[in-house]
């Protein structure tokens, strides 16, 4: 039976945590090992590590100075001892049955490299009411790409197709492609995904209840923060358009390209309506210049800032 290395990063919040580790010990494949790798927390998030080291010997907690989650989650891979790896934010959840149900997909399908299954979100406070999306209106975003190739790369860049911690990779995989980029402190596991395809990685997908990725909605959690996640967004995008370039991708460069005007544009609009003025203007004026749609962006200019007066009117 292959040990699977279940990574757990965690910044303050030992008060989900638990939860969190509760859904592991729940797990209806035995075979696996925990790393939760605390981030330099402040609250009573290593009280509850040790708590369940010695409750559980298959759980190991980790103490590193506050460094970020994609550096958090590369200690964990430095640390694992696993066939796979499972990544698991400390307020997410897994379905009982995931692990069993994605380590016997890999162990029969032998060209795959990672398996993913779908995902529901659900309120804090609130478990059973389950959503396809963050905003709990149960719109599916998850499609099912899978195999290898230009097809997953372009499904890719036309929005991620799954969460953190739906996914069940082989350890190979993570040798091949290397650690997450510690600079992304958002979009890194859309990124991951990204370099995996690149890699010439093969997904499988299976949508099954039992092997579900559980996301939790709350003030705190990422799924609040959409602007910094599209900020990051157009940031990853810029720096994959030569990349793109190198292996020939043309048909993934101008997704990505038209991708990156989209959330430019998306990132202006939120400036000029809710956020910094000067920062929508010169986003607009950029895409003016990049485009050569100056009538375009420059009319949404004071489009935008009357919609702001008058919101801040009523």
């Amino acid at each position: 039976m292959n040990l699977v290395s279940i990574i757990i990063p965690c910044y303050n919040y030992g008060w989900l945590l638990p939860e969190t580790l509760d859904s592991v010990l729940a797990q209806t494949y035995p075979h696996w090992e925990c790393l939760l790798i605390d981030d330099g927390s402040t609250d009573n998030s290593r009280a509850i590590g040790e708590e369940y080291q010695a409750r559980d010997a298959r759980f190991r907690y980790i103490y590193q100075d506050n460094k970020g989650m994609s550096a958090a989650r590369n200690h964990g891979i430095r640390e694992a001892r696993g066939t796979y790896l499972q990544f698991l934010d400390s307020d997410d959840l897994l379905a009982p049955g995931k692990l069993q149900t994605q380590v016997a997909l890999l162990e029969s399908h032998r060209e795959a490299d990672l398996v993913y299954g779908d995902m529901r979100y659900f309120r804090h406070g609130a478990p059973d009411t389950l959503s396809r999306s963050a905003n709990m209106q149960d719109e599916a975003w998850v499609h099912g790409v899978q195999g290898q190739g230009e097809e997953l790369l372009n499904a890719l860049l036309e929005g991620n197709i799954m969460v953190s911690n739906a996914p069940l990779l082989r350890m190979k995989l993570l040798k091949k492609v290397g650690v997450f980029d510690e600079e992304l402190r958002w979009v890194e596991d859309w990124q991951y995904w990204i370099r995996c395809a690149m890699a010439g990685a093969h997904f499988l997908f299976d949508p099954r209840p039992e092997a579900w990725a559980l996301v939790r909605v709350h003030p705190t959690s990422t799924s609040h923060n959409a602007y910094r996640m599209h900020e990051k967004e157009v940031q990853v995008r810029r720096q994959l358009t030569p990349q793109l370039q190198a292996i020939g991708a043309a048909r993934a460069v101008d997704i990505n390209e038209i991708a990156i005007v989209r959330s430019a544009a998306n990132l202006a609009r939120h400036n000029l309506t809710t956020g910094s003025i000067p920062a929508g203007i010169r986003g607009y004026w950029k895409l003016a210049r990049q485009t050569g749609r100056y009538g375009y962006y420059l009319k949404s200019i004071p489009y935008w800032l009357k919609t702001r007066l008058l919101s801040q009117s009523r």
